[in-house]
């Protein structure tokens, strides 16, 4: 992807240095055009250091308009697929917003038609102002994304809303507007499940399991850069990613209402969830003391979420179609067969667990099992690049059979 990163005139500007180096690590081409005021802050050789590009816009040696035989405001403007302006100030927002343009970036942002991202940055009282909020809300009607700021302890020492927000949050937004649709899946309704679900015992202790949500976070993700509209219903202490409608459920029982409500509204489910197969047949209103002798916890069978939506999946004109995953030790495709029947799956995404792989932060493979039996592995791969292969693996069957 080629980002043009736009820095302005505030403290933040040098937190622009790291989003710089992450974006052009992570296989970007990366060029930043500086204000006058961001020059204040940070320099054109650093950032021509970390991106390996030329900076554009201010720069003590040869000012902001120095001799080109380029018009730099329309080459940046058409060579950028993302125009991303971190920090944003308030200045640069009110520009933008009421059409003005009096240097490089501003007029860039003027003449592009990629998509255009903000990230804000300024003191509470500011980013509170009507007049800001109004420009704001000009820019999202012009179709821009805002990254919210955060809240925390500002360089002036008050505390409040204006932080720059994550910078892997920032990285995580431009990803979502910039990449590449998929048609297949472009505006399709889809739900995904993720991350474990956690049954109390008691008020201290809990039953769970090892799964972190990380693969199922990474394949909502994959869908929303494809196109889909997705709502995640997420289980576990993870993130959410940005721009996608997430539920935060602790329990089976609360993970099968939430699927309950949303799944007959959507076009697809890709059930990535780890849930609880028992739950605690009581729960204690105290915490459980030890005791001499043995002890025995009862338990009970929870809802099995994926068998419900195969029973309510809509077939024919209009069907739905409703993905899972069988974590195995032994036997994979055999299990992952009898899943796929029993519960009327269109595929099956069989992961090998023995000795804890395909747990936590590892690369990991995953093997497709449709009613044409086992088709080639995806992977090995991280899990952000194995999401991407699994998406489109199955954007390339839905085209198939449009």
């Amino acid at each position: 992807m080629k980002i043009l990163l736009g820095i302005t005139g505030g403290i933040a500007a040098y937190r622009a240095a790291d989003l710089a180096r992450l974006l052009t690590n992570r296989g970007h081409t990366v060029r930043c055009v500086l204000t006058e005021a961001g020059a204040r802050f940070i320099t054109p050789l650093t950032l021509a250091s970390l991106t390996g590009e030329a900076c554009y816009g201010a720069n003590p040696d040869h000012h902001e308009w120095r001799p080109s035989p380029s018009v730099e405001h329309i080459e940046l403007a058409r060579w950028a697929d993302v125009v991303a302006v971190v920090p944003a100030t308030a200045n640069m927002l009110g520009n933008t917003a009421n059409g003005l343009a009096n240097d490089l970036l501003s007029t860039v942002l003027l003449a592009t038609k990629a998509p255009i991202l903000w990230a804000p940055a300024m003191n509470t009282a500011m980013w509170e102002h009507p007049a800001v909020r109004a420009n704001l809300e000009r820019l999202k009607a012009f179709g821009h994304t805002i990254v919210e700021p955060a809240e925390g302890m500002l360089a002036c020492g008050e505390a409040g809303a204006g932080k720059l927000a994550d910078i892997e949050r920032i990285a995580d937004a431009i990803r979502a507007v910039g990449s590449e649709r998929l048609g297949s899946l472009r505006g399709k309704q889809v739900l995904v499940t993720a991350g474990p679900t956690r049954e109390d015992l008691d008020p201290v202790r809990l039953l769970t399991n090892r799964s972190t949500g990380e693969m199922g976070i990474e394949i909502a993700r994959a869908l929303r850069d494809a196109g889909a509209e997705v709502h995640l219903i997420l289980g576990g202490d993870m993130e959410a990613p940005f721009g996608i409608e997430t539920m935060r459920v602790r329990t089976a029982d609360a993970m099968m209402a939430a699927c309950a409500e949303l799944w007959p509204k959507m076009d697809g489910c890709l059930a990535a969830a780890a849930v609880a197969d028992q739950r605690p047949q009581a729960i204690a209103a105290e915490k459980v003391k030890k005791a001499d002798g043995p002890e025995i916890l009862e338990l009970v069978r929870t809802e099995d979420i994926l068998l419900n939506l195969g029973k309510q999946k809509r077939v024919g004109v209009g069907g739905q179609w409703l993905l899972g995953f069988a974590a195995e030790s032994e036997h994979h495709v055999e299990y992952a067969s009898a899943k796929l029947a029993k519960k009327k799956l269109d595929a099956v995404f069989v992961n090998d667990i023995a000795s804890g792989k395909a747990f936590g932060h590892q690369d990991n493979t995953l093997t497709p099992v449709t009613a044409d039996g086992p088709q080639p592995p995806l992977g090995p791969l991280p899990k952000d690049q194995l999401a991407s292969a699994l998406v489109a693996w199955w954007a390339g069957r839905l085209g198939s059979k449009a």
